[in-house]
């Protein structure tokens, strides 16, 4: 049994489908086809039922791929550890929701890219589920989200600094120079609002719900500049948060009178093991905060 042999195996369980197992691999499908069978003929049974549409695991097959996949993912584990040991690393995955990336990332990018310009800072944006999804698959080393309702139980979090959600419209709106809204006075107006699996999307919708209403929404999309070209033309209302409102001119946001408060911070999967640069870009994060707290001082 080689660890090529169980790529092979697990990509095509993965794909339901060798041909495709084998595009993804840049391999020649009867490769990934003899590794499998160089498997079962190893252990002495079938772990894929052959038939015209393709294969379907057998119960020996599902019990192996499940296994085989935890061997790879811990041998990808070994393979980084060593390259950091041998300082061979050099990059931080990160992922980031797209509103704390617009007011948040850019400046803290700039500011540990000067400082450690030899680590490549790899970022992705998603919603939080996906971004939590991510980091639980090992496929981030950190992300920096909403931390409400994490629990230290299940991650490390180190928190970076705190945002208020605020209800948003154009400059010539009819709300725009309210000082405060209630959700039951937008409760008729026009929303745009990001993709499920933003955390946003979910304390919006509960503040809906508690006053017994649905939020209108014209509108979802998972880019930032769409939900304010919407706001800014006049088309819908939207939520985003504070630090971000203050920066476009042509939007106007009004706090709630029940304010949404979020706490950003950065996490990391429990008992994960700390890479140096990653402790570099701990220790920079640490500090970053500190120099938010300055500012608001």
């Amino acid at each position: 049994m080689k660890l090529h042999q169980l790529l092979y195996y697990c990509k095509a369980c993965e794909y339901e489908n060798i041909t495709k197992a084998a595009h993804e691999l840049h391999v020649s499908q009867p490769s990934v086809s003899m590794s499998i069978r160089d498997l079962e003929q190893e252990f002495g049974l079938m772990l894929l039922q052959r038939n015209n549409k393709g294969f379907v695991l057998t119960r020996e097959g599902r019990y192996f791929y499940e296994r085989a996949k935890s061997l790879l993912e811990q041998a990808e584990e070994l393979t980084q550890m060593m390259c950091d040991m041998g300082n061979q690393r050099k990059r931080i995955n990160l992922g980031i929701p797209p509103m704390i990336g617009t007011f948040l990332f850019p400046d803290m990018y700039k500011g540990f890219n000067l400082r450690y310009p030899e680590i490549m800072l790899n970022s992705r944006e998603g919603g939080s589920r996906e971004l939590l999804n991510m980091l639980n698959d090992s496929m981030l080393d950190f992300a920096i989200l909403p931390v409400n309702q994490l629990s230290e139980d299940s991650y490390n979090i180190f928190h970076i600094t705190e945002t208020e959600t605020v209800f948003c419209v154009s400059r010539d709106h009819k709300m725009a120079d309210r000082k405060t809204v209630s959700i039951c006075e937008i409760k008729d107006e026009p929303l745009i609002m990001f993709n499920g699996g933003f955390y946003q999307n979910q304390v919006i919708k509960e503040r809906f719900e508690k006053e017994g209403l649905r939020p209108r929404v014209l509108h979802y999309s998972s880019q930032f500049y769409t939900i304010k070209e919407f706001i800014s033309g006049g088309i819908a209302g939207g939520f985003m948060f504070k630090d971000i409102a203050e920066t476009v001119p042509e939007i106007r946001g009004i706090p709630l009178d029940d304010p949404i408060y979020i706490q950003v911070g950065l996490i990391w999967k429990l008992n994960q093991h700390m890479f140096n640069d990653a402790a570099r870009f701990l220790k920079y994060s640490k500090e970053f905060a500190e120099s938010i707290k300055e500012k608001h001082r």
